[in-house]
């Protein structure tokens, strides 16, 4: 697979997160009561305001995420179909907006030929902030734009064989995960995370030469902070039904691969949220693929239990491992089916995994 430039830091995606954090709470030490009157109040993170808090942020790390499903036909009136990831990721250098490092990874998911292709840049640049917010971002080529739920986003890689050119529009207002779009990492720090769970998008796809128009629906994520990455893993799901319903599953894994932390959230069919408490989320493995490239066995398949029922979670491709200098992950479109509420519910979705887990 296709690769340019190199990184100064080995990092994966997002969610640098967390866990492990209840030790470092535990031994605090703990302050007399002189020292808690002297003490100043914390100050509260503010709450997510979009679209400014769409644009880039004075913090160590942040990243733009795009995911999504598409489909269209050939001049032969051969149907294809694709997923596909283009994300942007920025590390402060403290030098904000004068520079930044930023990096980024485009990939898709050929279904038609069963393949799986990617490419990978990065560079040091300055920041762009928009006058009135969004975010518009190019590195080496490729480019993100975007403000109040509408994007355009374009990537191409000849190493890869291929590229697009997408329109995206989001149908319901973005979910704020946590409080206000606020999720605590305890000693870890916090972070801000947002997400456009359902994305109508639209555009040309260019398949080793061929270009193809498509639609589909995607799936943005942006998430910033001061956080501390750790060698923690973790297992993130993205699912979108076809009865408009959208689900954000992710668990956190310590360095043994021992799942530590979860945060869920439901969006409903009109837009609204509702946090999923982790005492009434499960996540069970169904099988294993080993990797053939790096030799790494990557859970593959899931059972995931939700309010309601459960979800079944399937790769639609099982190679969909990106193994670059910038790190290894698995990163792939998925189906979905399950029984919510004693229904039968059917849709799509992503699933990224990072590394550790446990190898038994």
């Amino acid at each position: 697979m296709a690769q340019s430039g190199t990184a100064r830091f080995g990092t994966h995606r997002r969610r640098w997160l967390l866990a492990l954090t209840a030790l470092a709470v535990a031994f605090a030490p703990v302050p007399s009561p002189a020292a808690v009157q002297a003490a100043p109040a914390a100050k509260p993170k503010p709450r997510i305001s979009l679209p400014k808090d769409e644009s880039p942020h004075d913090v160590k790390n942040e990243w733009w995420y795009f995911t999504g499903h598409l489909s269209g036909r050939d001049a032969k009136g051969v149907k294809h179909s694709y997923g596909y990831e283009l994300t942007f990721f920025r590390h402060g250098l403290g030098l904000f907006p004068r520079a930044s490092t930023y990096w980024a990874h485009f990939a898709v998911t050929d279904l038609n030929r069963r393949t799986f292709e990617y490419d990978s840049r990065t560079t040091v640049q300055a920041d762009v902030l928009p006058g009135k917010g969004g975010y518009d971002i190019r590195l080496l080529g490729w480019h993100l734009a975007g403000r109040n739920g509408k994007s355009k986003i374009s990537a191409s890689s000849k190493q890869a064989g291929f590229g697009l050119s997408l329109d995206l529009r989001s149908l319901v207002p973005a979910a704020l995960h946590g409080k206000g779009g606020i999720i605590p990492f305890g000693a870890m720090g916090s972070s801000s995370y947002y997400s456009q769970t359902r994305v109508k998008t639209s555009g040309t796809i260019v398949d080793h030469g061929r270009k193809i128009k498509v639609t589909g629906q995607s799936w943005f994520d942006h998430q910033w902070g001061d956080f501390t990455p750790t060698v923690a893993g973790w297992d993130w799901f993205s699912v979108q039904l076809s009865n408009h319903t959208e689900y954000m599953v992710y668990v956190f894994r310590d360095s043994l691969g021992k799942a530590v932390h979860a945060i869920g959230t439901v969006v409903r069919a009109n837009g609204t949220t509702v946090a999923i408490p982790r005492r009434r989320m499960g996540l069970k493995r169904l099988g294993t693929w080993t990797s053939p490239a790096t030799r790494h066995t990557y859970a593959s398949g899931w059972r995931l239990r939700v309010p309601g029922g459960h979800l079944i979670i399937t790769p639609r491709l099982r190679d969909q491992e990106l193994a670059s200098s910038l790190g290894k992950y698995w990163e792939g479109a998925c189906a979905v089916r399950g029984v919510i509420n004693g229904e039968q519910v059917r849709g799509l979705g992503y699933t990224e995994l990072l590394p550790p887990y446990p190898q038994t």
